[in-house]
């Protein structure tokens, strides 16, 4: 195909790709709004859509470049010492609820033995392998989420994503659902506040701050200090 076909051709292909994902974030947004009205007194201001449809943007291509320059040499990378480290698979699966309580599969690289017990993990968690306690240190093992922002069950910034059961003991609390208004995150404020430390309704309560205070800004400055965070919980 010549350059004279080839360059209008990708060029539509790319507006359609941007007005798909444009109308689609201006769905969630207006979904979001109602959902958010319906388990709290305040909803998003319009002044919020402008944010949606940047942050997903940013997700789609900041979540691409990972994908294809940095997690195909990570895997071949980590691979070898998961597998050496305890017996399994190297992507470690497990349903999370997300966006509008809806679950997904969450991936994250295996740094567990395998075992029965499906709670989260705490500090000085025997299930945890010697090379799965580094991962967790330096956040390598949540790169494979990184798929998941792709795919649009999870953001960059957000509120971390929760198992069903974990989000049941708080479902009596409208309040606290209100966090499902949003897509989940990678990193979140709870998650440079060292939230292995934190009580599970703190870690809720910094969750409905990130929301009552979300801005462009503010997930700016919690990516830099996610990069700067260090978990030495494990």
């Amino acid at each position: 195909m010549s350059s004279t076909i080839f360059l209008p051709v990708l060029s539509i292909t790319l507006a359609i790709i941007v007005l798909c994902i444009l109308l689609c974030e201006i769905k969630i947004f207006y979904a979001a709004q109602k959902f958010s009205e319906s388990h709290s007194n305040n909803g998003f201001e319009i002044s919020h859509l402008c944010f949606f449809i940047f942050k997903r943007f940013a997700d789609i291509v900041i979540s691409l470049l990972v994908c294809i320059c940095i997690l195909p040499l990570m895997y071949l990378v980590l691979a070898p010492m998961i597998k050496l480290s305890s017996k399994g698979p190297v992507i470690y699966k497990q349903k999370r609820v997300g966006l509008f309580g809806k679950e997904f599969v969450c991936y994250k690289f295996r740094s567990m033995h395998l075992n029965n017990d499906p709670s989260m993990a705490k500090i000085g968690d025997k299930r945890i392998t010697s090379v799965g306690r580094w991962m967790r240190k330096t956040h390598i093992d949540e790169f494979a989420q990184f798929y998941n922002v792709l795919k649009g069950d999870m953001s960059l910034i957000g509120p971390r994503p929760y198992q069903k059961t974990e989000l049941d003991k708080y479902a009596a609390f409208e309040v606290y659902q209100n966090r499902l208004s949003v897509r989940p995150g990678i990193t979140g404020l709870a998650q440079i506040n060292s939230p292995r430390t934190l009580t599970k309704a703190r870690v809720l309560e910094l969750d409905l701050k990130y929301l009552e205070k979300m801005s462009l800004k503010k997930d700016i400055f919690i990516f830099f200090e996610t990069l700067k965070f260090k978990d030495l919980s494990y």
